[in-house]
Formats: C-alpha cells, structure tokens, sequence
C-alpha cells in the first residue's frame, strides 16, 4: 500500500486536505475461471461476509461477446459508533457495482465505490478474474483499492486510517465466501 496526498495548494491543504491509499493485491483461486464467475456474481449472501444485507440489478445487458452489469448494494458499516456521530451518518452504506465479463478474453472486471459518504470519501475497488496462464484450471484475481478522504479537517487522516484497516480486514473473509460459493457450485456441477 501507498500513501499519496494529492497536490493542494497551501492554504487549502490546512483547510481541506485530500489523503490517499491504494492498495493492491493478487489471489489464485483454485477453480477454473468459469466457476469464479459464476461464484462473483452469487458471492451474497455469504456467511463470511454478512454485512451485506441487499443486492439489486440494477442493469444487465448481453452483447456477442459481454455481459455488463450495474448492482446496487447496501451495507452495514462495522465502524467505531464515535465516528458515526462525528461524521453525522448511520451504519447504513451503498455501493454501486459494475461489471463487465468478457467471454473473449476470459476476464471479469468488478468496479464498485460508494455512494452513501461520497461527500466526505470514496473506496473505488476494482476485481479482476482471469485465466491463470501459469495453470489454466486456476484463476487470478488482481484486487486494487483505492481510498480517498477529503473535507474532514484534522479528522481526515484518522477516517482514512480507519477505513484502510477496515477494507483489509474484510477483504480475507470475502475471499473466503467467494471460495465457499466456487465450492458449492463444483458440487452442483458433479451433482
């Protein structure tokens, strides 16, 4: 992960910093790509990850070679209830997704960011599954993050924190619930 503070001139930089993480990291799953894809899109509910209380398509249309999608989540945020009253919000969080499957090049891409807060941060996530080329019944799956904290004078370094840790923490459980999913639908499949 890196931290990067965008460039604000010096009186707004007191005033109205704008801070930066961006993390990245690279997972193998052990099922074929078709499997993954079919576990991304089933991946809630999950168990492992039960915050995530709704999904609704918002979107779906299918070309020759793509399926695109537009998903609306809603959320509980697991923060600290102090920072719920400082930043005047409920638990309560939306999240825009979508995605593209490209059948020709094997890949699917997930873009998700918030909606609810998106005038005090923004978490763009971005999820790609692909083909493994080192091992074709396997699939890759480059995860990016990228958190942006702006109009919170002083308390913005500490949301910022605050939200990095929380992302990483949950990204191992979500992983594991796509795992579980990519396993249940192996099973039906030799069912």
């Amino acid at each position: 992960a890196t931290d990067a503070r965008a460039h604000v001139p010096w009186p707004l930089a007191i005033i109205n910093p704008v801070i930066m993480k961006l993390w990245t990291d690279f997972h193998v799953f052990s099922h074929p790509w078709e499997v993954m894809v079919e576990a991304a899109y089933r991946k809630y509910p999950n168990p492992h990850n039960p915050n995530v209380k709704s999904l609704d398509t918002l979107e779906r249309r299918v070309t020759p070679r793509r399926l695109y999608s537009n998903r609306l989540f809603t959320s509980m945020w697991s923060v600290p209830s102090i920072v719920l009253q400082i930043i005047g919000s409920n638990p309560t969080v939306r999240i825009r997704e979508q995605s593209t499957c490209d059948l020709e090049r094997k890949t699917l891409t997930l873009c998700a960011r918030n909606i609810t807060l998106s005038n005090l941060f923004t978490l763009h996530e971005t999820l790609e599954y692909s083909v493994n080329p080192e091992d074709p019944n396997t699939t890759v799956l480059k995860q990016t993050a990228k958190i942006s904290v702006f109009g919170i004078p002083l308390l913005g370094d500490i949301l910022e924190r605050l939200l990095f840790s929380n992302y990483g923490s949950t990204v191992s459980q979500a992983r594991v619930g796509v795992e579980v999913i990519a396993d249940k639908i192996r099973e039906e499949t030799v069912a």
